[in-house]
């Protein structure tokens, strides 16, 4: 029997037989490089990514120089909550401003693209703390915006338009326009107690989850208790 076996592992040749426990090769090296009809779009290269990289950023700044002295990345967005119950605690920057935002903070709807304020006309406030950071976010802007005359050549500027002073101290915002920051949570030092060494923090929870538990039971056994206090007064006269 042993003879056999190892027979039926080796054959003629004298090369054993494969270990069937391991994993069976399955490799594809046919890859379609050249561009045929049957096989078009197989595999995608990106030789001219430095390329693109270098123009991106000319276009860049030929942006900046065009629309000077306007900010580069577009107009103010206001700050809302993402969406589903999983991120809404979240916040991001929004399509644009509602027109009670808009009324709140005394800005005409037909003039907010004019100054750099978007605006959305299909969102609604949902809740008074969303619309109140908007308005506020809405006055920081106002006051430092700084607005050019349509026609550089009046001679009577208009009310809306800012000083020469002003005009010239102006420059351009490269980035977002008032960027939304993530506020990170402050730890405030505390000075541990006694008082706080002797509670039993453990000891407390494992009571309130007991005291709990058990409120059904015992309103049943106080209700039964009074009950047979007053059968028994009955039964006493």
């Amino acid at each position: 029997e042993t003879c056999l076996w190892k027979w039926l592992l080796v054959d003629q040749a004298g090369f054993s037989m494969p270990n069937f426990r391991l994993q069976i090769p399955n490799n594809h090296f046919h890859k379609h490089w050249h561009d045929q009809s049957a096989h078009k779009g197989r595999i995608v290269t990106w030789h001219n990514q430095a390329a693109r990289k270098h123009r991106r950023r000319e276009n860049r700044l030929v942006k900046a120089q065009r629309v000077f002295p306007r900010p580069v990345n577009g107009m103010l967005r206001p700050v809302v909550h993402c969406q589903t119950i999983r991120y809404n605690s979240k916040k991001r920057a929004g399509k644009g401003f509602t027109l009670t935002e808009l009324k709140e903070a005394g800005v005409n709807k037909r003039e907010a693209r004019g100054i750099g304020i978007s605006v959305d006309y299909r969102r609604k406030n949902r809740s008074e703390g969303g619309l109140r950071e908007n308005v506020a976010r809405l006055a920081a802007y106002k006051s430092n915006l700084i607005v050019f005359p349509k026609k550089m050549n009046r001679k009577k500027p208009q009310a809306t338009d800012s000083s020469k002073a002003e005009q010239s101290k102006a420059e351009q915002v490269v980035g977002d326009v008032m960027p939304i920051v993530k506020p990170k949570p402050g730890v405030v030092p505390y000075k541990i107690t006694k008082a706080d060494t002797d509670k039993k923090v453990f000891f407390t929870l494992r009571v309130a989850r007991s005291d709990a538990k058990l409120v059904g039971k015992r309103e049943v056994r106080a209700k039964k208790a009074v009950a047979d206090a007053a059968e028994k007064a009955k039964t006493a006269l």
